[in-house]
């Protein structure tokens, strides 16, 4: 579970420059915020689960947590209850209620937003990628066996490429990325026609994830490159949206993307998918792979 170390993290920064936001620092919090799926506090009374508001020099506040441990130092009170919510909610809250800010960590950061600063901050992360027309499980399937992303592992074959990003995001954009799929498990008994449905039998696989100096979502350019991932558990393939995998590192507060690890290794921090995330979602989200996430091969 998320534990928001990214966040804290700007705001051990904006506390060390004495309370200043630099532009780069604002930034930096508005990000990481609209990324955020914090906890709020919330108490039982009369059958109704009510917002706890606290009266702070004339303004109602609620707190917001990052993680458990944060709700636990502030509260003992076993009638308290916690709701995770993405950001949306917390905009909403405001327009909604006489909540004029939140404070976070009230144990530890201590640190407010205002409700002019949270209704400030606008395009927000999509939380959900659906199309009515997706791609059948064959559509899917001849997809990954004809994948070919030459031009992808051209442009990161090359060292001038280094760093480029833009280049490199405008590659990925055009091309059909894989994921790792692992399972402890053989699945073959579940196979029909080479394509294993989770939509019938559940999760079965979990997706490889590199935790080398951070935690990292791993992205493929073939099914070849995926044989140089060791690791004794079954592997499947799964073909990602790349707009939903971004968002999903982001809001799960990993610390970005790696593609082809173990052999390429193209490191995407989380830095640039923050600065680059309505790119994402604008020109590498194929809405037809809304339902890609149920299908192993």
């Amino acid at each position: 579970m998320a534990n928001h170390k990214h966040l804290r993290t700007v705001i051990e920064d904006i506390h060390a420059n004495d309370d200043k936001l630099t532009k780069d620092l604002l930034l930096k919090l508005i990000n990481e915020f609209k990324y955020s799926n914090l906890f709020i506090p919330a108490k039982r009374e009369n059958d109704t689960l009510n917002f706890i508001i606290y009266d702070d020099e004339d303004a109602k506040i609620t707190p917001l947590f990052t993680d458990m441990e944060e709700f636990r130092k502030f509260y003992i009170d076993d009638d308290i209850q916690i709701l995770q919510n993405s950001f949306e909610l917390y905009q909403n809250i405001i327009k909604t209620t006489d909540i004029e800010g939140y404070i976070l960590n009230p144990a530890s950061e201590k640190y407010l937003f205002t409700d002019k600063f949270i209704l400030g901050i606008t395009n927000l992360p999509k939380t959900n990628f659906f199309s009515s027309n997706p791609y059948s499980e064959d559509e899917l399937k001849d997809l990954n066996d004809n994948i070919d992303n030459s031009e992808l592992e051209d442009f990161i074959s090359k060292r001038e490429n280094v760093g480029y990003y833009e280049g490199l995001f405008e590659k990925i954009s055009s091309s059909t990325m894989l994921t790792l799929m692992l399972s402890p498990s053989d699945l073959s008994g579940y196979s029909k026609n080479g394509i294993i449905s989770m939509q019938s039998t559940g999760p079965m696989a979990q997706m490889y994830v590199d935790r080398i100096g951070g935690e990292y979502a791993c992205m493929f350019t073939s099914h070849e490159k995926m044989e140089s991932v060791n690791t004794d558990y079954h592997k499947y393939t799964q073909i990602v949206n790349v707009a939903t995998l971004v968002n999903f590192v982001l809001s799960e507060d990993m610390d970005g993307i790696i593609i082809n690890p173990e052999s390429d290794n193209v490191l995407i921090p989380r830095s640039e998918l923050l600065k680059y995330c309505l790119g994402f979602e604008k020109f590498a989200n194929d809405e037809r792979l809304s339902t890609s996430i149920y299908y192993l091969f």
